[in-house]
């Protein structure tokens, strides 16, 4: 078993990562423009999420997303930014106290 306060990074690596729609406009207080088709009922209509295991390395992952314009919006010309946030699953913030010998590494993105 791991030291305390060390979690185990799963083998293969899990990817975790949320998609956000037209983050720009939100943070002036407008609405989005578009939502995301079969994304989580935990997601706001803005966001998609979900994992992806990355098997080994120069493995390529696709997750489709598709997201539509809202039918009342009326800005169609400015570009919809969208940002992706992503880490590794159970890869939170690592504590060693004093005379800790060090985990093994863990990997790194």
């Amino acid at each position: 078993p791991p030291p305390p306060g060390i979690t185990p990074i799963p083998l293969p690596p899990v990817l975790e990562y949320v998609l956000d729609a037209d983050t720009d406009r939100r943070r002036l207080g407008q609405a989005p423009r578009v939502s995301f088709l079969g994304n989580r009922p935990s997601d706001p209509e803005h966001q998609f999420s979900g994992t992806v295991e990355l098997p080994r390395q120069h493995v390529r992952a696709c997750v489709p997303a598709t997201f539509q314009l809202q039918d009342s919006i009326r800005d169609k010309l400015r570009p919809i930014a969208v940002t992706l946030a992503y880490g590794i699953q159970g890869a939170g913030p690592r504590r060693r106290s004093r005379g800790a010998t060090l985990p093994p590494l863990s990997p790194v993105l």
